[in-house]
């Protein structure tokens, strides 16, 4: 799983309750006064060579002694833990003391001061945050799991679940979550598990279900498992988003996250949510950090040592890079810009006390594969004391290479080593890290371009209307589609799939939408924002303009809508053009409405404003109908910004409608 942020601060104010010793000493070491602490706890010392609560004291000493102390340290803890068999304390601190020395042979006292740990108490303060951040592979895995086997308390049948997981044994694992189920079915974290244990085995249809019902308890997730199954491929904004959410708000949360992603509208399942665990499951085996406590994840300096290897990673994939520049920006880029420290491994800010790879347990390769999955082209170049490794993705239609390069650790001789990271040599690819870094893509490719124009109309529903209700009418560029529509919390407002044109009723508003579309060209895939106009119950105003070639003398809306092309390009062959919009609320006298209609084409360009008013008198209605017919030779062929306007003769008002921009061929 996911790692967790570890406060190293808070582990240190616990100290053990019941030992008056080691709470003085603790005390004297927040505040910085290691002499004296020293000077108490070898006191104890001589009282009582082995009273454990004295070993525990002088080995807290030492352990935040300068340079010498870490060795003495874990002696002391082990002293401690021989005469005390039956207390955590000692081995959470020989654990500590692992972490403190750093390096391989830090993670290998850590790693044995957890087992002993966890044989004693599975659920001991922060031990399972220290145990993400080491190296776990599958023989420590399966150790932590044989430990955990002679636990039958839930929370250590939980974490033997997350561990037979990750090491892909899912009917164990099923077994395990099941028994849980029967006892606490309701359970968040158990749900949330089985949903990934069923979608990393290829059981989408039960993952998929089982999440979404995890999801709806969203509230009661108290160690925020649900978050850090998706943290790896959230954005800096949705991180935000979830961390200062009320829990009565994070379903939504979670469902708006999956929302943006889901890449196939027509589909009844979001095919990204089983993507991303199956991604999980392949970096977790194939791209896991592997030195994870090497001080380049900790270290500015050390960042900056392997910022030599630019020269070399350049050299070594020469002919290979291949870069077109992602479109959009992040706020990041204006830090990097700032810090002015070069092209290299530096320009990639990291969020955290620790780097990405560390928070979320993936080298470089990890991190790109769970937003992105496979590369389209990999280059791998081993050996020469470098080892380094080329992704080139296709985005947006833009091919982007990633160079990585071995660089978190180090030989005798100065050869680089370690775990792969991202190392930009242009500020193209800083600037595609740092975007493709907070964004993420399904497989599911979608190259055709999307063309869609969007007609608004006062709802038909009188009712409706009244509340303010538009029926907006959607046009992409495909004889058939399937559209959904969110508000900006991400609340899915309707869904609807068939023929196009598409219509649904909304309140004015802002909101996202998508459209996905299918031909035999391939998929089509449209995500944009609009904006409603006000063309609510009570005042005059005018309805979205439409346009098309037909012979019907009085077409309706539908019809209309029908005629009109996606891409607003107009083939008259020298046939009538029929325009069609409707206008709302005009002022009556005695039972009529007189008013002025002023169509203008206005040219995109070269050529000449085209305008033709014509005056109306009809009987008054909430709704009135407005078409004209412009007869062949009356405006150009040309590119136009076609605009309606209404002037009431009864109050002298005025209203314009949208523009509509026009192809006329």
């Amino acid at each position: 799983m996911i790692a967790a942020t570890l406060v190293l601060g808070a582990a240190l104010a616990v100290g053990t309750p019941d030992s008056g010793l080691v709470a003085r000493v603790e005390s004297l070491l927040v505040i910085g006064q290691l002499a004296e602490a020293r000077r108490v706890a070898e006191a104890a010392m001589r009282r009582d060579p082995d009273d454990p609560a004295a070993l525990l004291a002088l080995g807290r000493t030492y352990l935040e002694w300068p340079v010498i102390g870490r060795f003495r340290a874990w002696r002391l803890f082990e002293d401690a833990a021989r005469r005390a068999p039956d207390d955590p304390e000692p081995r959470y601190w020989q654990m500590q003391t692992g972490r403190r020395l750093g390096g391989v042979d830090g993670e290998r006292l850590t790693r044995d001061g957890f087992f002993k740990l966890l044989d004693l108490s599975p659920e001991y303060r922060d031990m399972w945050d220290i145990w993400e951040r080491l190296y776990r592979g599958p023989g420590h895995r399966r150790k932590a799991e044989a430990i955990l086997a002679a636990h039958t308390d839930p929370a250590s049948r939980l974490r033997r679940a997350v561990l037979l997981i990750e090491l892909e044994r899912y009917e164990a694992a099923d077994s395990v979550l099941a028994a849980l189920t029967a006892r606490d079915g309701d359970n968040v974290r158990i749900l949330a598990l089985r949903a990934q244990a069923a979608f990393e085995a290829g059981r989408l249809e039960e993952g998929e279900r089982l999440y979404w019902y995890a999801v709806d308890r969203a509230h009661a997730d108290t160690t925020d498992l649900l978050w850090r199954q998706i943290a790896a491929i959230a954005s800096p904004e949705e991180e935000v988003q979830y961390y200062v959410a009320p829990p009565d708000g994070r379903a939504a949360l979670f469902r708006g996250f999956w929302a943006r992603r889901e890449p196939d509208l027509a589909t009844p399942t979001n095919e990204r949510l089983a993507e991303h665990f199956q991604r999980l499951r392949t970096a977790r085996r194939d791209f896991a950090l592997l030195f994870p406590s090497s001080r380049f994840h900790r270290s500015v300096e050390a960042r900056a040592r392997v910022a030599g290897l630019g020269a070399a990673l350049l050299e070594r994939l020469a002919g290979f890079y291949v870069n077109g520049r992602l479109p959009g920006h992040s706020r990041v880029e204006d830090e990097v810009q700032a810090a002015g420290v070069g092209v290299d491994v530096r320009d990639l800010p990291e969020p955290d006390s620790v780097t990405r790879y560390v928070r979320y347990g993936f080298d470089g390769r990890g991190l790109l594969y769970l937003r992105f999955g496979a590369p389209e082209q990999r280059l791998v170049s081993v050996g020469e004391g470098l080892d380094v490794e080329a992704w080139r993705y296709r985005v947006e239609g833009r091919p982007v290479t990633f160079g990585m390069v071995r660089g978190t650790a180090w030989g005798g001789r100065g050869e680089a080593g370690g775990d792969f990271v991202l190392f930009p040599t242009s500020r193209t690819e800083v600037h595609n890290a740092i975007v493709m870094l907070e964004r993420d893509e399904s497989a599911l490719r979608a190259d055709l371009q999307v063309e869609a124009w969007f007609a608004f109309f006062r709802a038909a529903d009188p009712q409706l209307a009244r509340l303010g209700y538009l029926d907006i009418v959607i046009r992409p560029s495909a004889d058939s589609a399937a559209v959904a529509m969110w508000d900006l919390a991400d609340q899915e407002i309707v869904r609807v799939r068939g023929a196009v044109p598409l219509t649904v009723t909304l309140a004015e508003g802002v909101y996202r939408i998508g459209a996905d579309i299918r031909t035999d060209r391939g998929r089509g895939r449209l995500r944009d924002h609009f904006e409603t106009p006000s063309i609510g119950s009570g005042w005059l105003a005018i309805s979205s303009l439409l346009a098309g070639i037909t012979a019907d003398t009085a077409p309706g809306r539908s019809a209309m809508a029908a005629l009109m092309p996606a891409d607003r390009v107009i083939v008259r062959e020298g046939r009538p053009l029929t325009l069609f919009a409707e206008v709302y609320d005009l002022p009556a006298d005695r039972g009529m409405v007189r008013y002025d209609v002023t169509y203008t084409f206005a040219p995109r360009g070269r050529g000449d404003r085209v305008t033709l008013t014509f005056p109306r008198a009809r009987p008054a209605g909430p709704t009135l109908i407005e078409r004209l017919v412009v007869q062949p030779g009356l405006v150009p062929a040309g590119v136009y910004r076609l605009t309606l306007s209404v002037h009431d003769r009864v109050l002298g008002i005025t209203s314009r409608s949208v523009a509509l921009d026009l192809t006329l061929r």
